[in-house]
């Protein structure tokens, strides 16, 4: 009997899927081993097999999802949750189809596999390793058979920043300077088009939440010199809980393009040419060692050196923490500076 085919909310096939339950009850015991070994040289990653058994799947219901925190990344997708909120099975069926929100991404297909890989992949390469990741394409094939009545519009969700007000104005100029500043990024959408979808909304909370904790490390345990600001991987690293730093070059660039607008350039300068890990994921700190792979450097603009920014800020955030201790984080990600107006 034939399985009948599951896409994900996002544009995978799940019932392909090696992480899946599907086919962790499709592959022989005796052939997993050999499948998964396969598996990796196409995708860089080993399909192990773990305890649960493989993914369930997105469209279970949260209260039917195994309680292992493997399923944690289920119930935070994004995709999953705009899907749910506008009645739609896939990205397919939304008129912002393709949108940049998505978790599906265009990095599994056949044409980049095959650079990766020096030759051309066979179809039946093609169909057995790599079909079940190729979302983009997987969504629009299915988008290809839609008729317009079955297309709709995401349901509109309204962006509220979570900022506490001031009880009072600040007497210091530069703190109220520093302020004003963080004011206009945490207003921002953060280079997010579409922040009026779930989708969107839940990209803005992820990438708020990162910058808000990369700005409170850089400026409290970076070596800063006037306008100058450098901040080591292995300091970026061991300070990052409780988000996930960039993976790679390209999402570090993300972040640099953001705060360059509002007058804080970066840079990176990579100190090693074992960068990046068999998985593909960028290091923070050399292999066997405790040496850090890169160094970020920043630099404000002229507008920002009307007042030594990093020197203010680094100042607002030691006060915080001395005047609210383990709650300081969480004070500076709603600007709630209210403790320093007493």
């Amino acid at each position: 009997m034939v399985m009948e085919q599951i896409i994900s909310r996002c544009g995978n096939i799940c019932s392909e899927c090696p992480w899946s339950t599907f086919m962790r009850k499709k592959i022989a015991k005796e052939d997993w081993e050999e499948y998964s070994k396969q598996i990796k040289i196409y995708t860089g990653f080993k399909p192990v097999k773990y305890e649960w058994e493989g993914c369930v799947g997105c469209f279970t219901p949260n209260n039917e999802l195994p309680s292992h925190p493997f399923f944690n990344f289920l119930k935070k997708c994004r995709t999953r949750k705009c899907g749910e909120q506008n009645e739609i099975p896939n990205c397919a069926y939304c008129r912002r189809f393709p949108c940049a929100n998505t978790v599906a991404r265009n990095n599994i297909n056949r044409e980049k596999i095959s650079e990766k890989l020096g030759k051309v992949v066979s179809d039946d390469e093609y169909e057995r390793y790599i079909k079940m990741f190729d979302a983009i394409e997987n969504l629009n094939e299915i988008r290809s058979g839609l008729k317009d009545s079955q297309i709709k519009n995401p349901k509109p969700v309204v962006h509220q920043p979570e900022i506490s007000k001031l009880t009072s104005e600040f007497k210091n100029e530069n703190f109220k300077f520093v302020y004003e500043k963080l004011l206009e990024i945490a207003n921002s959408n953060l280079r997010i088009k579409g922040i009026d979808t779930v989708a969107g909304l839940e990209l803005h909370k992820i990438r708020e939440e990162l910058l808000w904790r990369f700005l409170w490390i850089l400026v409290l345990f970076g070596e800063i010199d006037g306008n100058e600001l450098r901040i080591d991987s292995g300091t970026l690293y061991d300070n990052r809980k409780p988000i996930s730093l960039p993976s790679n070059e390209e999402d570090w660039r993300l972040y640099f393009d953001i705060l360059s607008e509002f007058g804080i350039s970066a840079e990176l300068e990579i100190l090693t040419d074992n960068l990046y890990t068999p998985g593909g994921y960028m290091r923070a700190k050399l292999p066997k060692s405790n040496d850090s792979a890169y160094i970020i450097k920043m630099k404000v603009s002229s507008d920002l050196q009307k007042f030594p920014f990093f020197k203010v800020l680094n100042e607002i955030l030691s006060m915080l923490q001395k005047k609210t201790g383990k709650r300081a984080f969480s004070n500076f990600k709603k600007l709630n500076f209210n403790p320093l107006l007493d």
